[in-house]
């Protein structure tokens, strides 16, 4: 059947309009790609790898089936492992923390146990005693209130620290469990830098 057309309108000028018409916006059909798609052709190539090995191979398919069960128990494991040891580590208190004696034996006894500690080498040790002697000058200052049971991030919760104090006092308990805790590498030169930035002067004026 032919399509009527106007006088003048020939079949040229009929898809001249039809062109024009269809190269607006709203008719440019483009099909966007998944960002994941990748992921999709991943997984059925392995699928199908799977079941070629399988039908071909039967006792290797199971084989490795079961071993790779197995690395994934061991990294669920690793997984529950290291995140006690964190939460463990999050909530131990520094040495000599948890022992009724810090307050009687005062900030200047764990100062000089600290720079003993570090004359030995055991920094780690050093920094967990001076963080002792730390909170008990805060503590004669009115800045924080010592407790015996208290984890040191408690600390950084006291009503007496300036936002400014506080967000530095809460990077001083971070340094402190990534060196005692974490076992992060520490020498000469972390202790130095931890002096400085545990001097009480940075957290409250002296009295």
């Amino acid at each position: 059947m032919t399509l009527p057309q106007a006088d003048g309108a020939g079949p040229e000028a009929l898809r001249a309009v039809l062109d024009t018409v269809f190269q607006g916006g709203e008719y440019r059909w483009v099909q966007r790609p998944h960002p994941f798609a990748f992921l999709a052709r991943w997984w059925d190539a392995l699928r199908e790898a799977l079941a070629g090995l399988e039908e071909t191979h039967p006792d290797l398919f199971w084989v490795l089936f079961w071993a790779l069960v197995g690395v994934l128990l061991l990294i669920f494991a690793h997984a529950a492992w290291v995140m006690v040891q964190t939460i463990r580590a999050a909530a131990a208190p520094p040495a000599g923390a948890t022992s009724p004696a810090a307050v009687a034996r005062g900030a200047a006894w764990y100062r000089a146990e600290a720079r003993r500690l570090a004359a030995g080498g055991a920094y780690a040790e050093a920094m967990q005693a001076d963080f002792v002697a730390l909170v008990l000058e805060l503590d004669a200052r009115r800045v924080v209130r010592f407790h015996p049971s208290k984890t040191p991030n408690e600390y950084t919760y006291e009503a007496g620290l300036g936002t400014g104090e506080r967000e530095a006092f809460r990077d001083l308990v971070r340094a402190l469990y990534g060196y005692a805790f974490a076992r992060r590498p520490c020498g000469p030169d972390e202790y130095r830098a931890w002096l400085v930035a545990a001097a009480p002067e940075r957290y409250a004026p002296a009295h």
